[in-house]
């Protein structure tokens, strides 16, 4: 029932069709018989979890009336001539469109034999409404006076033609190119329009070839008709199939889950009398040939066993258990048979041949011995444990060092070249690290860690509380935690009385983890935070829920570690691996190679095992906490009262439900109880409550040893930032073995490697400005007190319902302001106070990946990755001196950040920088009393730091020996088409962004501005109206950012919907032209940019064509791997619904949903895109770190010291050309033929318009653009590539 299943040990080879039941029958094979599947590639690459043992192919409750008439549609169509079985197609969808969906009968199971008059079974589906026919029409019928894009799929079709024999006197007809509508909606709409047109045109096609100047609509009948109904015949499974799985597949994992938590809480007993029972059940059901979803297939659930049993040394019982295992045909891994290895060695006497027996037995599967060291889930007493039974065969072995190796070509040059040694290394001159207490702050950060709730001083807490309003909120809090401690055992007991069936997996051992004050503190602090939000904002229940059981999840992880002895084996490491990181010779051993080393020299292993929660257990623990806060909060004690309240009982509740409609679902969110609110805003919030993943590191974070091991020391940090139900890239990161993803863990370590610190001079400045209100002009968030917003009339009884319509949206208006000034104004309290709180230390970012592969600091409020406020407050720790060059490319960087003179040359810069002096001295000197020169700035705050940082090395004795903190930023020249320019070779492309020498920089938006001006003034010259309108108003802010947006995948609405919003700021534009003006616009951007980038844009088709393709032919979602081998699924999905406790669970995120087609098809260029300009960055990063620099990135824009900038530019350059060398469109045809190509078996059974289809599919895949002229060494050359 998996997406694909490898083994299978039963396999489906009866189907019995009865009047009163469903049957499906099965026989055992050995796995070495198995049938390997020929769309499969040899890592496995379509595999979700660990494959069921049966054919889960059971649909629940058929009725025989159902099955029955599907028996007869079958036959009836196997009989029927072509015409009638037309007629009897539309009579079922007539019928069937007057039905409920939820009684529709998905069954498309492959039976085997297949007969040759047998179908498939056709799935009906609702007609599309008459008001949807009607919108079509309308949209296609009525006129419009402005130029029209070409339509995509008519643009594909002028690409193909037919060469085989067609009627010469035969016209072929075309579709005319309309105004295709981007958004979700109307495609959806047009889909379901097309539901009933056939799967290709009634013409045979044996052969198709690329003919640009051809009209013909092949392609173009395939892609308009892939959701049909007729489509589904080639994927897998049905709806019903893919639910089945789901809930198969959510069950194992939630098994899993409980069954650590129970062992975990002591009851080990307990989870065997569990599994005892599903697997007894399980049997039963086998004995009477039914399937459920309730069989135990995971593999994970066993070795909780056995570690269990390792760990008390009761080898009897796991020897048990491994013969149920084998019983049920669950193939072992190696951590099975490291726990039978460990369950020895704590034994005082065992016996050899048993342990002869399991290497034996491990060798046998595929594995090494020396493999089970690099196992995460073992710590330093499971390998003494293995040690000493493995010594008993072999006296003198000895644990290897973990592999640091990488196997990449496009990193051989870098790993290769000779590193730093103690004699070539540069001198470090800035002791920055001397006077620092590294091991209090390890201890610092290992209590932040285990409390995982930290509180940090509000730098907005200025006034003192009065007495009185603080003995009440004393005593509000200590009603709130007498209530929810009864409320929360209360809960429990009801919860123990209602789970009584053994077989039930329930979350009261999740309950059971702490001591109830633990939760109980974990909801008081989860309601101060609701009490001191917006009264104008109120949050998701759902979001809130996750959020409150991701964080109990945290807590647990960090109980588990401590107990492990995590913490001392840290102690015995870091001291030495900090030495490392801070000093030189971090650029001579890499991280992970040190890590590796000092662990083996320490003997300091720890087991990182993650230990997951399922999404449906996260979210039922945090609907938990959050029901006993709704039902047994209320207000017992006065707040801004006199009265005494303590007599009566009260019933309002000090959270409550409400509902909100956004579009057409409904949506649950919790607000505060408006006395509540009130009586908050009267007590200033002194302390922050932050997460310790919110904050960054005192000491360097953990480096990335694996896709499960690196950042926070105890907090379980993700590689991959994904939701929790998202776990197919997971699932591949971690069958891959270490040396593939060396690059990438090492490359992330360059950037965790980095020290920083805060820039004070400008953070006063910033707190002074802020405590005093904010200031709009300089960037600083206004609070909503102080924004003096305009008061909306009242609502009063007797007004005409149109003065009170417009009343009520001027209130909604407001209230929408004032929720948005608030949300900016706490963003950066939030940023500002962290900042204060970490202003005397030195401290680290932890960094993850997106699951593109771009980087992102982990901690989301405080980072370089924030807007200019954020970058302009921090520093590098360590210091470097200027040199000769230094001085120079500091004022070069400053003007950069003014954006003033983008289109002047370097030299020109400098030059610049040069004549207004004074005013930079000035800005340093007197920022808010002077002339304030850099409040002109674009990036204001930053431009002010680096005046500080220039009047600081001018006026030292000597500005080359000057020791300088300062990051100097590279930026690349929109490097989303550069990456594209570099793909197809594009010569004029490339030209435009800065690829080719050129002694001044190229601005591809003023090309793109100029080339539509000169549209417009031809079209004013033929009489349209519109374009004499915008005469004067095309300029380069207008459409800069739809020019931007364009390469990352933006509709046509969306860019209508950015050039409006430029235009409503000028004044002098008329409003009633906006919506024309905005369409007319975002229309000639888009043919100009495509007649510029014509390479560009080929490209952008074809991966266009194979996502749509891929995500409705084959119903996968889109995965690829990057060229540093990060395999990317992109996790978008259509929501799936499962019951759990009677309660509906929505899921948009699960791999085995089927995919979002529209979300598939736009995002796959962009996201395609950014895993390469990631690749890039990490190629940098890594040959940096190699070479002595410091290296931090923000996406496409690369930081470092100014004294290293011309040698960071050339390694840029350098690996660059180094990326795009590759044949990066031919491996990502290969990639994508390997995972979804229709194999000749699947031919061989296909129909000939499905054989017809695999074909174009299939050809599509491998119709890699031609590439261009340009020649890409060139680009070592171009200075303004990256400046």
């Amino acid at each position: 029932m998996l997406r694909i299943i490898n083994f299978r040990p039963y396999l489906l080879n009866t189907f019995a069709r009865k009047t009163c039941q469903l049957t499906v029958l099965y026989r055992p094979l050995s796995a070495e018989t198995l049938p390997r599947r020929h769309d499969m590639d040899e890592y496995n690459h379509r595999i979700d979890i660990a494959a069921p043992h049966y054919e889960l192919l059971e649909v629940l409750n058929h009725r025989s009336s159902q099955l029955q008439s599907f028996i007869k549609t079958n036959r009836s169509s196997r009989t029927s001539s072509p015409s009638s079985d037309r007629s009897t197609t539309k009579t079922n969808i007539r019928y069937r469109t007057n039905t409920k969906r939820k009684n529709q009968n998905n069954v498309n199971i492959e039976l085997n034999p297949v007969k040759e008059k047998e179908q498939p079974i056709e799935l009906a589906r609702p007609k599309p409404s008459k008001t949807k026919e009607k919108k079509k029409k309308e949209k296609t019928t009525s006129p419009s006076s402005l130029p029209i894009p070409p339509n995509r799929i008519n643009e594909l079709s002028k690409k193909l033609i037919r060469t085989t024999s067609i009627d010469e006197n035969q016209s072929i007809t075309t579709i005319s190119p309309n105004l295709y509508d981007e958004t979700l909606i109307a495609e959806e709409e047009q889909e379901d329009l097309e539901l009933n047109e056939t799967l290709l045109p009634p013409s045979s096609v044996e052969e198709i070839t690329l003919n640009d100047n051809h009209d013909d609509k092949t392609l173009t009948d395939l892609l308009s008709s892939l959701h049909s109904t007729k489509v589904r015949r080639l994927h897998k499974y049905t709806d019903e199939e893919i639910k089945f799985m789901h809930i198969h597949n959510e069950f194992n994992r939630m098994l899993q889950a409980y069954v650590d938590v129970l062992i975990f809480n002591g009851k080990l007993n307990q989870a065997r009398r569990l599994l005892n029972e599903l697997l007894v059940d399980q049997e039963r059901r086998q004995s009477m040939k039914k399937l459920t979803w309730r069989y135990v297939t995971n593999i994970h659930v066993f070795n909780t066993f056995y570690f269990a049993y390792a760990d008390k040394g009761n080898l009897k019982a796991l020897q048990d258990l491994f013969e149920k295992m084998r019983k049920y045909h669950i193939k072992p891994t190696l951590e099975s048979y490291a726990a039978g290895l460990s369950c020895l060695g704590n034994m005082d006497l065992f016996d050899s041949s048993i342990a002869r027996r399991i290497i034996i037995d491990l060798e046998k599967e595929g594995f090494r011995v020396v493999d089970i060291f690099n196992l995460d889930c073992l710590n330093h007493e499971h390998i003494q444990r293995i040690l000493k039974v493995l010594k008993t065969f072999r006296p003198n072995f000895d644990i290897p060092i973990r592999s640091s190796n990488v196997n990449n070509k496009l990193l051989n040059n870098i790993y290769q070249q000779p590193s730093l040694t103690i004699v070539n290394q540069p001198i470090q001159t800035d002791l920055w690290w001397k006077d620092i207490d590294f091991k209090k702050k390890l201890n610092d950060q290992l209590n932040m860690e285990i409390d995982h709730t930290v509180k940090i001083k509000s730098i907005n807490a200025m006034k003192k509380i009065d007495e009185k309003l603080s003995t009440r909120y004393q005593d509000f809090i200590s009603s709130l935690e007498q209530q929810l401690t009864i409320g929360f055992l209360t809960e429990l007991e009801l919860l123990k009385r209602k789970s009584k069936k053994n077989l039930e997996i329930n979350i009261i051992p999740f309950l059971e983890i702490f001591d109830v004050k633990e939760y109980v503190g974990l909801m008081i602090t989860e309601v101060q935070r609701h009490c001191y939000a917006s009264e104008f904002h109120s949050s998701p229940f759902v979001t809130l829920c996750i959020s409150l059981g991701r964080h109990l999840y945290q807590k647990y992880l960090c109980l588990i570690r401590q107990k492990n002895g995590f913490i001392d084996k840290l102690h015995l490491l870091y001291d030495e691996y900090t030495k490392h990181i801070i000093t030189n010779e971090r650029f001579i051993i890499n991280e992970r190679q040190k890590w590796n080393e000092i662990t083996k020299e320490k003997f300091a292993y720890m087991d990182r095992n993650d230990r997951r929660w399922t999404f449906t257990q996260v979210l039922q623990l945090g609907e938990f906490l959050y029901n006993v806060m709704l039902k047994h909060m209320k207000l017992r004690v006065p707040l801004l009262t006199k009265k005494d309240q303590t007599k009566k009982t009260s019933n309002n509740s000090v959270l409550y439900v409400v509902y909100r409609s956004s579009g057409k679902s409904t949506e649950k969110q919790i607000k505060v109880h408006p006395t509540v609110l009130h009586f908050f805003s009267h007590i200033p919030e002194a302390n922050l409550d932050f997460s310790c993943i919110e904050l960054p590191c005192l000491v360097p974070p953990l480096p990335w040893l694996s896709s499960t091991m690196g950042g926070y020391l105890l907090t379980q940090t993700e590689f991959v930032r994904s939701p929790i139900s998202a776990g197919q890239q997971d699932a591949r990161l971690r069958s891959l073995s270490i040396e593939k993803i060396g690059g990438l863990l090492d490359s992330i370590n360059v950037l965790n490697s980095c020290a920083w610190k805060i820039n004070g001079d400008v953070l006063d400045l910033l707190m002074d400005i802020f405590q005093h209100g904010g200031n709009r002009h300089l960037s600083v968030p206004v609070s909503v007190e102080n924004a003096k917003l305009p008061e909306p009339l009242p609502l009063d009884k007797g007004l005409s319902i149109d003065e009170q319509k417009r009343r009520e949206i001027a209130l909604s208006q407001t209230k929408k302001m004032k929720a948005e000034l608030f949300s900016l104004w706490c963003y950066e309290l939030y940023r500002l106070s962290i900042a204060n709180h970490f202003r005397n230390e030195v401290f680290w970012f932890p960094h993850n990946l997106d699951f593109r592969g771009r980087v992102y600091p982990v901690p989301p409020h405080f980072n370089h990755l924030g807007s200019d406020i954020a970058r302009s407050i921090i520093l590098f720790a360590e210091g470097k001196p200027l040199g000769p060059n230094g001085l120079q490319q500091l004022k070069i960087h400053l003007v950069n950040l003014t954006d003033l003179k983008k289109k002047a040359s370097i030299d020109e810069r400098a030059k610049y920088a040069d004549d207004i002096m004074d005013d930079i001295l000035d800005s340093a000197d007197r920022p808010l009393n002077g002339r304030q020169w850099w409040t002109k700035s674009e990036e204001p705050w930053q431009t002010l730091a680096c005046c500080m940082e220039i009047a600081r090395a001018i006026r030292s004795p000597d500005h080359t020996k000057y020791v300088s903190h300062f990051p100097v930023h590279q930026d690349g020249s929109c490097n989303v088409l550069q990456h594209y320019a570099a793909m197809g070779l594009d010569d004029i492309g490339a030209a435009s962004v800065n690829l080719k020498p050129n002694d001044l920089p190229q601005d591809v938006y003023s090309v793109v501005v100029d080339q539509v001006e000169q549209e417009r003034k031809q079209d004013a010259s033929n009489g349209l109206q519109i374009a004499k309108i915008l005469e004067g108003f095309i300029k380069r802010k207008v459409i800069k950012q739809t020019i931007m947006t364009t390469n990352y995948g933006v509709t046509l609405y969306g860019a209508r919907q950015q050039i409006s919003r430029q235009l409503r700021d000028i004044d002098e534009f008329p409003r009633e032209y906006i919506l024309e003006a905005s369409t007319y616009l975002a229309q000639k951007t888009f043919i100009s940019l495509r007649e510029l980038f014509q390479e560009t844009r080929k490209i952008q088709d074809w991966f266009t064509d194979c996502a749509r393709l891929i995500s409705r032919v084959r119903d996968s979602a889109v995965e690829w791997n990057t060229p540093l081998n990060l395999p990317v699924v992109q996790p978008y999905y259509r929501e799936i619904r499962m019951k759990q406790k009677g309660k509906d669970i929505y899921d948009n995120f699960s791999s085995f949903a089927r995919p979002n087609n529209i979300k598939q098809k736009n995002a796959f260029p962009p996201n395609y895109v950014h895993s390469l300009d990631s690749t890039h960055m990490m190629m940098t990063a890594l040959q940096c770190a190699r070479n002595g620099i410091t290296f931090v990135s923000v996406h496409d824009s690369f930081w470092t010291h100014a004294c290293d900038v011309d040698r960071l530019g050339q390694y840029c350059r350098e690996q660059f050309v180094s990326l795009h060398k590759e044949p990066l469109l031919e491996i990502l045809s290969r990639d994508l033929l390997s995972k979804y190509e229709f194999k000749s078996s699947e031919y061989a059974r296909a129909d000939d318009k499905q054989k017809q289809t695999m074909k174009l599919f299939n050809d599509t895949l491998q119709r890699v653009p031609e590439r261009g002229t340009f020649q890409l060494e060139s680009v070592l050359n171009s200075r303004y590539f990256f400046s």
